[in-house]
């Protein structure tokens, strides 16, 4: 779909409030969300192109920005963790933890395929919302002020658990309403359509198909939107206002909110998905960039690749296309072996997810690790 501008990555320097510089930041980090319109853009193109009995739009889209961008941020994760030697050693008993995850796809692929997709949408979701605290943690963590100040820990702490109320509910109001099939009027249309992906209704727990759940999750958001606003203008008046914090933080949780209103989920997402994974590369191929200068990469290789951004992009490409690979392997295997036979669907699905999403849940069981910044050798703090 789009590939970043890696040859742009600057080396490592102290300006002021930002991560890295202020064009970087607001080019690949913040307003990189007006990505999120290219697949929408792609899908209308692709429309009217389209054959019976040819590609979909949806299935398009998701194979271009899989190739280009989702793939390569998944790998991405790797470079820092399976391909890290002083990860494993630190923390092996983790690293090995993670090839769970095939065996909870394949068998989750052979015996309900529904329950795999709405775990894994589920787990998505929760994946982005923690990359978005993450960014927001690393502008908390750089600002000069965060410890200059002792007296106003508390406030900061406050301000901390604001932020991450605002961004974990501010994905589910709309989502809610759509699971739970409770009617949203907005200008006389009820927007409240069934919540498919793939064309598969997601599994909700019956309990909670409840108009009162939609509402709560509303309220939820509104409350922590409106003590962002609060906090923000309270920030201003005390001299505590950051900037670019706050402009990722805006420009997040709108997006975030407005995402499940489209009709067509599966592009909407994608959507989503592309800024979410421009983002990933971009503050990955800064660390990596950054612990390769200072020596703290373990792999001799990994760390002469990771001293240019072209050069490790293209390296999480090749591993994206070493997956294709995969797929076909699987597909092949499975129409030789006679498995689902006669049923093309079936066999695609098992070899799609066992391979892709196996990969998938691998990234997000180790970035959950890697953004909660506990390890400066592995995710150094922005300096």
């Amino acid at each position: 779909m789009t590939t970043m501008p890696v040859e742009a990555v600057p080396k490592a320097s102290n300006r002021g409030l930002w991560l890295i510089s202020p064009f970087y930041d607001l080019t690949f980090i913040i307003f990189s969300s007006v990505l999120l319109v290219l697949p929408h853009i792609g899908s209308l193109i692709a429309g009217q192109y389209t054959f019976e009995g040819a590609i979909t739009p949806n299935v398009l889209i998701d194979l271009l920005v899989t190739a280009f961008i989702g793939g390569p941020h998944l790998f991405a994760t790797y470079t820092m963790t399976f391909m890290e030697p002083r990860f494993r050693q630190r923390y092996t008993k983790y690293t090995w933890g993670a090839l769970l995850m095939p065996v909870l796809v394949i068998s989750l692929a052979i015996y309900n395929l529904t329950l795999l997709v709405t775990i894994f949408f589920f787990w998505a979701s929760i994946h982005v919302i923690h990359q978005a605290a993450y960014i927001a943690d690393s502008y908390r963590f750089k600002d000069p002020r965060h410890n200059a100040q002792p007296k106003l820990k508390r406030a900061q702490l406050i301000s901390r658990f604001i932020d991450y109320g605002t961004l974990l509910t501010s994905l589910y109001p709309i989502a809610t309403f759509r699971f739970t099939g409770t009617p949203l009027w907005i200008g006389g249309q009820n927007i409240s359509l069934p919540f498919e992906t793939g064309g598969r209704a997601l599994l909700f727990p019956e309990f909670l198909k409840n108009e009162w759940f939609a509402y709560l999750a509303s309220a939820a958001f509104g409350i922590f939107f409106l003590a962002f606003i609060a906090k923000t203008i309270w920030e201003l008046r005390v001299g505590l206002f950051h900037g670019p914090k706050t402009l990722h933080m805006v420009f997040a949780s709108v997006l975030f909110f407005i995402t499940p209103v489209l009709a067509n989920l599966d592009v909407a997402f994608q959507g989503l998905n592309v800024w979410h994974s421009f983002q990933y590369l971009a503050v990955v191929l800064f660390l990596n960039r950054v612990r390769a200068e200072k020596g703290l990469i373990g792999s001799e290789f990994v760390s002469k690749v990771s001293k240019n951004g072209r050069s490790l992009y293209w390296l999480c490409f090749l591993f994206t296309i070493g997956a294709a690979l995969a797929y076909v392997l699987v597909r092949v295997i499975l129409h030789f072996s006679g498995t689902w036979a006669g049923d093309v669907g079936q066999q695609h699905y098992f070899s799609f997810y066992s391979v892709v999403l196996s990969a998938l849940l691998i990234h997000y069981y180790f970035d959950h690790f890697l953004f909660l910044q506990v390890d400066d050798v592995i995710t150094p703090k922005w300096q």
